[in-house]
């Protein structure tokens, strides 16, 4: 049975910001989790979500993504994928995909990248203000509702990831192929299962198993195992360094789900140390 979807509680968001003196809503990492409810989102993915929803392209009609930053749905949406699932333990994550899903519509890009900008160091008065009200009510009301608030502050500043911002053809490709607001799942990821109904093509778990043990890696894909359709592959971790940390348990799952599945590791380019990697999971069976 499906779970019910959470509703956001306001009052619960605003606890989890401290002014700071220039009234700036900071994020405190002392009393909540670093990854959590309302936990700040990115606004630039700094994987190479390009590259990664290209490994798929063609046989991506029905995708599960992580929301994040709102990039990968967006990229897979220009991929050709038909039915786009998102979902993200942070709410923040939604409000993201929704204000960027908006702005296509209403920014140029040159504009998109300012707003990126204001939204990472919370002066977003110009550019959002603009799209505001036409964006899903939830979002627009909890951005209306946390002023100052720095909800999309997690990582570094988008500029020291401008290679993965749209550019301008894919940019206009997004617009034409995006014409409403994703659908969004607000879950942990070991929950995730609960809130699915149907199968995918492609399952994208981005880098979170960066931060998780190996048995809550092998309970997540197994649980998962039945939401992949046959053929079907789950973009299990995203990230070369997150995942040579996680190598010797890769190499026990590739073990001990032999029997419907095979685990690869795909580099987009050997010789080059920097480069992006993703551990893939395709089903067999």
């Amino acid at each position: 049975m499906k779970r019910p979807e959470r509703t956001f509680n306001i009052y619960d968001a605003k606890q989890c910001y401290i002014r700071h003196g220039d009234g700036v809503g900071i994020y405190s990492n002392v009393s909540n989790p670093m990854f959590a409810k309302y936990s700040p989102s990115y606004v630039l993915t700094n994987e190479n979500i390009r590259w990664i929803s290209g490994l798929t392209s063609g046989i991506c009609d029905n995708v599960l993504t992580v929301a994040a930053s709102g990039d990968q749905p967006m990229f897979y949406a220009l991929r050709g994928a038909k039915h786009i699932d998102t979902f993200d333990v942070s709410f923040c994550a939604k409000v993201a995909m929704d204000i960027k899903s908006t702005a296509l519509h209403k920014l140029s890009r040159p504009d998109y990248i300012t707003l990126l900008n204001d939204m990472h160091n919370c002066t977003y008065d110009t550019g959002l203000a603009q799209i505001l009200p036409s964006v899903p009510d939830a979002s627009r009301q909890f951005v209306q509702n946390m002023p100052k608030c720095a909800i999309f502050s997690q990582g570094i500043e988008p500029i020291y990831y401008q290679e993965n911002i749209p550019t301008e053809s894919e940019y206009d490709g997004m617009r034409k192929k995006i014409s409403q607001p994703f659908n969004f799942i607000w879950t942990d990821i070991e929950s995730l299962h609960t809130h699915l109904t149907r199968e995918y093509d492609v399952i994208n778990l981005s880098n979170i198993f960066e931060y998780l043990r190996s048995a809550q890696m092998h309970d997540i894909l197994l649980n998962l195992r039945p939401y992949v359709r046959p053929n079907g592959y789950i973009i299990a971790q995203a990230g070369r360094m997150g995942i040579q940390k996680q190598d010797k348990v890769y190499q026990y799952l590739a073990s001990r789900f032999q029997n419907w599945a095979k685990i690869m590791r795909v580099d987009q380019d050997r010789k080059n140390p920097n480069s992006e990697s993703v551990v893939v999971l395709q089903r067999t069976r």
